[in-house]
């Protein structure tokens, strides 16, 4: 009697366990490492995510792309050689979720990987506080502002872990870094000297022909907040399912 208990019990047991591990859900295209493609099927994979990540995923608590929220940033006078301090707050990126993932590398199967992103437009919008002088001439203005960015390209490099939940094996990322680089863009100021449009035509040329110093702030906000993005989605997903079924 006592041998049958125990035969149930270990039933029981097991059934539990199998019935814990949730089911890989429809939107996650699995790749096998035995996939003579299988670099080409994890890009498949993660462009078939792109409608998603745009808007986000609420049974996830997955935020959306769509905006990327940069928060605030400072350019530095000293920068830009003319005397000129920009402060920008609110801070939104349009388009993040229309990247393209490029050259993707498998250094280490379920740990490291390499690949580039693509990031054909990028558009930003928020507020600034201008205090300084370009071209010798005094200029204080705040309003709405906003910056076109096209050609992105990012260089990506993610490495996992493996670790132990509740008895199980799961990958989970420990480090994500991006390098971005734009080809072109411009940045548009509103509201320059009381909305007088031919002195802000000016100063907006002058602004743009030192597009790159202000890029150079602005640039590693995306990077940053990309990086978090994606690392933060990756792990809310990582965790729900093993290393066995993500990484058959």
């Amino acid at each position: 009697m006592n041998d049958i208990k125990f035969l149930i019990f270990i039933t029981f047991t097991l059934i539990s366990a199998v019935c814990s591990v949730e089911e890989i859900p429809d939107f996650l295209q699995i790749c096998h490492e035995s996939d003579p493609k299988l670099s080409q099927c994890v890009t498949n994979s993660i462009h078939a995510l792109k409608p998603l990540l745009k808007t986000g995923i609420p049974d996830y608590d997955i935020i959306g792309l769509e905006p990327l929220e940069l928060g605030d940033l400072l350019v530095a006078g000293s920068k830009t050689g003319q005397g000129l301090s920009i402060s920008a707050k609110d801070i939104k990126v349009y388009g993040a979720g229309n990247f393209f993932v490029k050259n993707f590398k498998i250094i280490e199967y379920a740990s490291k990987y390499t690949f580039d992103i693509e990031l054909p437009h990028l558009w930003v919008v928020g507020q600034y506080i201008m205090d300084g002088r370009v071209l010798f001439l005094p200029i204080k203005g705040a309003g709405n502002f906003s910056g076109n960015f096209t050609q992105g390209k990012g260089d990506v490099r993610l490495k996992g872990i493996q670790k132990e939940v509740n008895g199980q094996t799961h990958f989970m990322v420990s480090k994500l870094d991006i390098k971005i680089t734009v080809q072109r863009g411009k940045i548009e100021l509103e509201n320059l000297f009381g909305g007088d449009k031919t002195l802000g035509d000016i100063i907006n040329s002058a602004i743009n022909d030192n597009f790159e110093t202000f890029s150079q702030d602005l640039i590693p906000l995306i990077e940053k907040s990309l990086s978090r993005i994606f690392k933060s989605t990756g792990n809310k997903i990582f965790k729900r399912f093993t290393l066995a079924q993500l990484f058959p």
